[in-house]
Order: C-alpha cells, then structure tokens, then sequence
C-alpha cells in the first residue's frame, strides 16, 4: 500500500505520557497467581483470508508480539507459565467464524479476542451467550451490537463515532448538503442513518439519497438517481453552502468511482467516504477510479493512529512482520491481549468465566495501552480516546499515494477538535 506515514497531529501529552507507562504501571499491580499455576490459554478468530485477509494478518502478528512480550514478563517474573493464543481463521465469514469458535471452545478455551467484523461478532454472539463464553473484538463497531449485559466487549470506537468525525469534517469544509449514497446492508444503514442526523444537528440538510442493493453490478439507474438529487439540492440549498455526496460501501467503490467519471455533474462535487475507502489500494491501483478520488478530494476516515512514542514503535514492529501498513485494530489487538492478561490475573484463572466477564471492565477502566484508555461504557464498548485520521489520494512521480489530510481527535478530559492539513483542500 502507498502511504505517506506522517503524523501532523501527536495525541497531546497527558494520554501519551498515561499510555507510555501502561506497562510500569499496571503490571506493577499484576498478580502473577494465575500464570504460576500453569499458564493462560486464550483465542482468536481471525479474518487470515478472504477480502479483510491484510487486517487478519497484522492483527495475528500483534498478538504474537504481545503473547512475546508477556511471556517474556512472566519469564522476568520467575512465573512458571505462560500466555498462549490459540489462533483460527474465520475467512472473514460468520459460519466459518463459528464454526472456529465452537472448536476452540472445545479445547477449553472461555476467552477469545475477535471476531474482527460485525457480521462475524454478531454470528457468534449467541453461542458465546448461551455457552459462557466471551468474546472481545478489536473491529467490530456496527452500533447495532452495542447491547448491554451480553459476552461482546469491544475496543474499537463505534461508528456513531466515525459519523461524528466525517460530518465535522464536511460541515468545517462549507458543505451545506449532502447526498448519501450506499450501500444496502447493515453497515452502509446505520451509517447514513447517523450521518444524516449528525450532519442536521450541525446545521447541515441532507436529501433521500441513493441507496443499492450489495449484489449490484449495473450502477447505471443507482448514478441516474444520484445526479437529479445532486442537481435538486444544488438549485435549492446551493444559497447555503456547497454540496456533497457521502459514500457508505464497500469493494464495489472502484466501479462506482469509475462510472461516476464519465458524469460531469459527479465530478462538480466533493466526495466523503466511509472507513471501508479509507486507504483501500483497489482506488489507487485502478488508473480512473484514482484520478476520479483525486479529483473529488474523496476523503475517507480511518480509526486514527495514536501519538505516543509506544504505538510507533508497536507500529513499526507489526509492519516489519508484514511488510503492511498496520491498520489500527491491530494495535487494538495487542492491547486487548495485554487486558486480558490483567484481567486473568486478576479473576486468578482465564476459565472462571464470570469473574472474568466482571472484572475485564475494571481493568480495561484503569489500563492506558498503545492506542491508549481502554475504558469502556455499560454497553462494554470503548468509550473515549478515539481518534479519526482522514485520508486522500495524491499523486506524485507517477504514483498515486494516500496522504493524511485531517484529524478528529477526542482525548479523555479536553474538547474534541477537528485539525486540518496546510495543504491544499
């Protein structure tokens, strides 16, 4: 993947300071009774092939890392066990995810970190709920799971947050409507669902929009709909401010950008994406479809890296195994790990499942990681310190290359804030 890897907007210094001493502080408090007596066995379900196959692989070499760097606590320690995580591919698909999940519960296993996605987490959660079993994900984000009282944790923002960073974005950038086009699943719903009512609170309007069905293939009748809605809010709200279009999908943004050139009325316009085109390569390979994103300034956010000195250097640990550009749920990963090791401390086992299940919570609410507090709300989702990176495509010396072009940034104990690049916009 073609990036440039800059970091225009460090974390401010209270949360990076907390994140950096994670490992001196809370394992200063760790009690070492559930490693002596024979060690940790945890899983994880993870995507290693199918379309998030890049995501599964870096999370897998987190969590290496991390299982490493326990082991070689312990080892300093004097504890006689060690942390072991079982590792299983999912395909990215729900059936298969269960599937793996059921195995892994056979060998004893209580404790897993994943399923990555929505659609996999949601599949398994009710075998996890009828069987003690607890899941804690480092990619789910679907506001549709955050339930309270069930066996999903998860430590990745949710995407009302993701609605909250692009609407900021589009509304600081003179956007006075918008007009959605998605995506007909889950995903691409909710998002327009929150986008929309984000974007009316910040003063902005936002029409009907077009919405498809996810095994389209012809986006002819879907672009037609689009340009007279373009065309509508263009006349009546054009008085107020610019107007825009939203894109919540998938893979199939490649066509759609592809079609959509050949639209004057299309091309008029700025574009804003989802975190599914945030640094997806597919845009950048197709020679079109990049010059039609570039022309649009499609800006599209991402879960956003952290500032502090420990998620570079994990970072860099992770793309040296990889040779990819870590994407931030595989730092999730490895913290995750780390909290789980506390919390079996803690409970003093990973098999008593509702110790284990009532005290995750207390640890994660006291533990600063790489991607920094891992507090969660009633509903066990992250609640805070979340960023969101924007990101564009650029293109120089005959390559096209994602350039970071903005930040949302939220930290614990200060007012959330919205950071432009210098470059041009």
């Amino acid at each position: 993947m073609h990036s440039r890897h800059v970091r225009p907007w460090g974390r401010l210094g209270r949360t990076g300071r907390l994140a950096a001493l994670v490992v001196l502080v809370v394992l200063a408090l760790a009690d070492l009774a559930a490693a002596q007596k024979g060690g940790l066995a945890f899983g994880a379900l993870l995507p290693l092939t199918g379309p998030l196959a890049d995501r599964g692989k870096s999370s897998k070499v987190a969590l290496e890392l991390a299982q490493a760097d326990i082991n070689a606590y312990l080892a300093a320690s004097g504890a006689s066990g060690q942390m072991s995580i079982s590792v299983e591919n999912t395909g990215g698909d729900p059936t298969q995810a269960v599937e793996k999940l059921k195995a892994l519960a056979g060998r004893g296993i209580k404790v897993f970190i994943g399923p990555f996605s929505d659609a996999e987490a949601e599949a398994c959660l009710d075998y996890a709920d009828k069987n003690n079993l607890l899941l804690v994900s480092q990619g789910s984000s679907g506001p549709f799971l955050s339930k309270k009282g069930d066996n999903l944790f998860r430590l990745s923002p949710s995407d009302t947050y993701q609605a909250e960073a692009v609407t900021s974005l589009i509304r600081q950038e003179g956007v006075a409507t918008i007009v959605p086009l998605w995506r007909a699943d889950r995903y691409g719903d909710d998002l327009v669902v929150h986008v929309k009512a984000r974007f009316k609170q910040l003063g902005g309007e936002a029409m009907p929009g077009a919405r498809y069905a996810a095994d389209r293939r012809d986006f002819t009748p879907i672009l037609d709909d689009l340009s007279r809605q373009l065309v509508q809010a263009s006349r009546s709200g054009s008085k107020n401010g610019r107007v825009a279009i939203y894109f919540a999908g998938g893979d199939e943004v490649v066509p759609i950008l592809k079609a959509a050139a050949k639209r004057p009325e299309l091309a008029a316009v700025p574009w804003y994406g989802c975190d599914a085109t945030a640094m997806y390569d597919p845009i950048a390979k197709d020679q079109e479809s990049a010059a039609f994103a570039m022309k649009v300034r499609l800006a599209s956010p991402r879960y956003g890296e952290g500032g502090a000195n420990v998620y570079s250097l994990t970072e860099k640990r992770i793309q040296d195994k990889t040779d990819l550009f870590p994407d931030t749920q595989s730092l999730v990963a490895y913290d995750a790990a780390w909290a789980l090791f506390f919390t079996a401390q803690s409970a003093g086992s990973a098999t008593d499942f509702a110790r284990f299940k009532q005290l995750l919570p207390q640890v994660c609410e006291r533990m600063y990681g790489v991607t920094g507090w891992l507090a969660l709300n009633d509903q066990g989702d992250r609640r805070e310190d979340w960023d969101f990176d924007f990101w564009v495509l650029k293109f120089e010396e005959g390559k096209y290359f994602w350039e970071k072009a903005a930040r949302y940034q939220f930290e614990p104990g200060t007012a959330k804030e919205l950071f432009l690049s210098s470059g041009n916009k």
